[in-house]
Order: structure tokens, then C-alpha cells, then sequence
């Protein structure tokens, strides 16, 4: 019973927030640019601080390496899958996004934070960092079937200037050389987590809030979201158990970096997809994918709860 109810204080306060952001949608008490606005706060300035301190003082040894290397050749696979996809079977303009990256800023991070702390960010992270190039080349090739057309240079500029993935690069480096260690032992360090760790304090609410309010199933698509929806974690469920396969072959591979993969592996698409689709049809069937999917990632999420505490 006592860990009935660990689980469900875990529990609660999501589902709470969740149903707080569906009620403020339905009673218009908030504007979506409103939402869009609490969306850029955490993504430009909360988020990145929760990565920055996690990675600054994480132990990143060759289990976290492993993973990122082994969910490359992942994100590889399903990319190239969802351009196919596109070509023979789901004729909607912005379908390879769905396969291209998961929701790790929005969904991943704040909810990995709830289960392990924000110490442990830095597991989900890395996985964010790595899927970050197939997410910028296929955004690229997207838009350019829309009559934009980003040059590499393009592309290069917004790799290197998305807030989340400078500031891991950045902690990352301090923590290798040396230098992360040394500004903590004089106190410089401790000031500068204590400053970020404050803003940190406000992502997981706000997001998953978010995540409420935007949470939509278009009526006239369901056939296509059902299906596609299918398809996306059946296949990034069996991809995911290949991940931990390969996971068995690396040594002291820690219990956590395996809870970070199989989150990984279950999360929505990019809450980004529907605003790249050339139709009306693009957008509805891929805002009803986001929704049902993450739907499908929370009952995961309750699950890896009971087994991990």
C-alpha cells in the first residue's frame, strides 16, 4: 500500500496539470499565444538551465556515449522510414517529422526530471542532442517543398544556435576539461547551479500544463491518426528493444540510462510536426499523432513509475 501511494503522488500532480491546461482551453481563461509565450519562456530559458546543471555536474561515462550512439543509428533508420512512409503509404506532406525526433524538451525532460531529479536530466539530454541534426535536416527538406529554401549555412545556424543544445555543449565541455570541477571547489559553481537550478524549478508544470491546453483529436482524420500512430510506436517500440540489446553489450551500464532509452523510445513526435504540414490535412492528422501519442507516452510513464521507485 505504502508504495501504492509513492506512486500515485508521482501520478497526480501530472494528471492534475494535464487537466488544468484541457480546462483553460475549453473555458478560454488562456489565449494560445498565451501558451505559446509560457512554451518560449521554458524552451529559451527554464529548460536549458535544467540540461545546463545536470550536464555540468553529471558523471558521463560510456554507457551515456553508448546510448547516444546506438539511438543515431535509431533516429537514422526511422527518418528515412517516415520519408518512405511518405511515398507509399501516408501521403501527408510533414510525416517524416513524426519520424525524425521525439518530444524529448517539452514531454521527455519534465517528466524524466519528476521520476529521477534533476541531477539525472543529463541522460535524457544527451539523447535530445543527438537527434537534434536529423530534426534540423529534415525541418530543412520540409520547407523547402514549401517554397522556402534554407541554404546549409541556414541549417548550421540553427543547430548551433537552439539555447538547449548550446548550453549542453557548453556544460558538457566544462565537465570533460575539467573546468565545471574546479569552479565548483572555489565556489563560482555553486552560485551559478543555485541561479540556474531557481529557473529550473518551473519546467515540469508549466510544460506538461501546456501539454493539456494543446492536446487535440481532429474527428474527420481519426482512421489516418489511429494508424499512423500505430505505426510510430510499434516502431520505435521494436527499435527500442533493440537499443537495450545493444545496451546489454556495453559494461556498468547503469539502471538509469536504461529508464532514459525506454522513455525515449515512447515519447511523442516533435509538438513541432503539425506547423510544417502543407495542408489543413497535414496539421490535423499531425496534431491528433502529438495527442494520442502522448496519451500512449503517460500511461508508459505511470508504468516505468511502479517499476522504477
Amino acid at each position: 500500500m505504502e508504495q501504492f501511494f509513492v506512486v500515485v503522488k508521482i501520478i497526480a500532480p501530472i494528471v492534475a496539470a494535464i487537466g488544468l491546461g484541457i480546462l483553460a482551453r475549453k473555458k478560454d481563461m488562456m489565449t494560445p499565444e498565451e501558451i505559446h509565450g509560457l512554451q518560449q519562456f521554458v524552451i529559451r530559458f527554464a529548460l536549458p538551465c535544467v540540461v545546463f546543471n545536470a550536464c555540468l555536474s553529471s558523471n558521463i561515462g560510456a554507457e551515456s556515449l553508448g546510448s547516444m550512439a546506438l539511438v543515431l543509428i535509431l533516429i537514422l533508420a526511422s527518418t528515412l522510414g517516415g520519408f518512405y512512409a511518405r511515398k507509399k503509404l501516408f501521403p501527408y506532406h510533414n510525416l517524416p517529422l513524426l519520424f525524425s525526433t521525439q518530444e524529448t524538451g517539452l514531454l521527455g525532460i519534465p517528466l524524466f526530471m519528476v521520476l529521477f531529479g534533476a541531477d539525472q536530466v543529463y541522460h535524457m539530454g544527451v539523447l535530445d542532442l543527438t537527434q537534434a541534426v536529423f530534426f534540423y535536416i529534415t525541418v530543412a527538406i520540409l520547407s523547402s517543398s514549401t517554397g522556402e529554401n534554407p541554404s546549409p549555412v541556414d541549417i548550421f545556424k540553427k543547430v548551433i544556435t537552439s539555447p538547449l543544445l548550446i548550453v549542453c555543449a557548453l556544460a558538457l565541455a566544462l565537465n570533460f576539461s575539467g573546468i565545471g570541477a574546479w569552479m565548483m571547489d572555489i565556489g563560482i559553481g555553486g552560485v551559478l547551479t543555485e541561479c540556474t537550478g531557481f529557473f529550473a524549478q518551473t519546467v515540469s508544470v508549466l510544460m506538461i500544463f501546456c501539454v493539456g491546453y494543446n492536446f487535440s483529436l481532429s474527428k474527420n482524420n481519426r482512421s489516418a491518426i489511429f494508424k499512423v500512430s500505430v505505426v510510430h510506436f510499434i516502431l520505435f517500440a521494436c527499435s527500442g528493444l533493440l537499443v537495450q540489446l545493444g545496451l546489454f553489450l556495453l559494461p556498468n551500464v547503469g539502471a538509469v540510462t536504461r529508464w532514459a532509452v525506454l522513455m525515449y523510445t515512447t515519447l511523442p513526435p516533435s509538438y513541432i510536426a503539425p506547423s510544417l504540414g502543407k495542408a489543413e490535412e497535414d496539421f490535423a492528422v499531425a496534431s491528433g499523432v502529438c495527442s494520442l501519442l502522448t496519451i500512449a507516452s503517460l500511461l508508459v510513464f505511470c508504468m516505468i513509475a511502479v517499476f522504477a521507485l
